[in-house]
């Protein structure tokens, strides 16, 4: 799911009619919630497929909170009670992304060899869901966006820090082939404070974190703000303070069975931007990007056996 800082200009005294006006309303109301009301909005905008099929006491087991949480959220919204509020994902179940029956069908006979073969298959659907669950909720014109943002600019930081650092250096990596003002941070030995010193307005930065969310990576996008630079975040919750500062937020799901974050849906967004890229580029960006190859080989760098 993708949001910009323009949808969340919503009128909070009309009720909510569909799934993505409750979702907007709570993400335009959400540093107003209080703790627990927090983490009800967020599991519901982070998973909202769930809201239609799962019961409220399932929710509330999953969002670590008590099922009243999600009743009074529901009326903090204007709905008599939370079965009212649930009526408006009703329609989002039915268009859902679901599973092909062959794939569900791979799944269960996974689960029930156990083992290896069990955590081999549990990957695989987290993997799968989370790269639909990207595509389908992405916005083409927040891409175009985007991507129209970092080709006007006079230079594009890319920021990754943590886990997220490869992801920033693949992108980073790619990107550079089309483009000759992309610039990746931080550079070895330096800080990304230091490699933003002169940034201006006419610049943009691509800033990337996720659960748990890096502090440093939210000061250097604070002071990116604070010049005037384009912000745009990539990250794993519509409700993440990354997404809501930026003037772009790109949201990829990292949902995982396992102790750590599966990243696979997040690259297919990367590569995406990319590809967009190199389109709009047009012929100059394909031009570099031949050159680049071009010079590769005559280097005799890649193998012909």
């Amino acid at each position: 799911m993708s949001h910009t800082s323009q949808k969340f200009n919503v009128i909070k005294n009309v009720l909510p009619q569909s799934q993505e006006e409750v979702i907007m309303r709570l993400l335009a109301e959400f540093d107003s919630l209080p703790g627990q009301l927090q983490l009800c909005a967020r599991y519901i905008i982070d998973h909202p497929h769930e809201v239609g099929m799962q019961s409220m006491r399932t929710l509330a087991a999953n969002a670590q909170v008590q099922p009243n949480s999600f009743v009074r959220l529901a009326r903090q919204l204007g709905f008599e009670g939370y079965d009212a509020m649930r009526e408006r994902f009703r329609d989002f179940v039915r268009g859902g992304i679901g599973s092909t029956p062959d794939r569900v069908h791979w799944l269960q006979q996974m689960d029930r060899k156990g083992g290896s073969a069990a955590i081999f298959g549990s990957m695989a659907e987290a993997c799968l869901e989370n790269t639909e669950k990207m595509f389908a909720g992405q916005s083409v014109a927040d891409l175009e966006r985007a991507v129209e943002l970092m080709i006007n600019a006079r230079r594009v930081y890319v920021l990754g820090l943590g886990l997220a650092y490869p992801l920033a250096y693949n992108f980073w990596y790619v990107a550079r082939m089309g483009f000759d003002h992309f610039s990746l941070t931080p550079q070895h030995g330096s800080l990304p404070a230091d490699d933003i010193i002169r940034m201006d307005e006419r610049d943009c930065l691509v800033a990337m974190t996720f659960q748990p969310y890096r502090r440093d990576t939210l000061a250097t996008v604070q002071r990116a703000k604070q010049v005037g630079a384009k912000i745009i975040g990539i990250t794993d919750s519509s409700a993440a303070s990354l997404c809501r500062e930026a003037d772009i937020g790109l949201v990829s799901p990292t949902h995982t069975p396992q102790f750590f974050h599966s990243n696979s849906a997040v690259t297919a967004l990367l590569e995406s931007l990319c590809a967009l890229l190199v389109v709009r580029g047009g012929e100059q960006a394909s031009t570099a990007v031949e050159a680049f190859h071009s010079a590769r080989w005559e280097e005799n760098i890649y193998d012909e056996s």
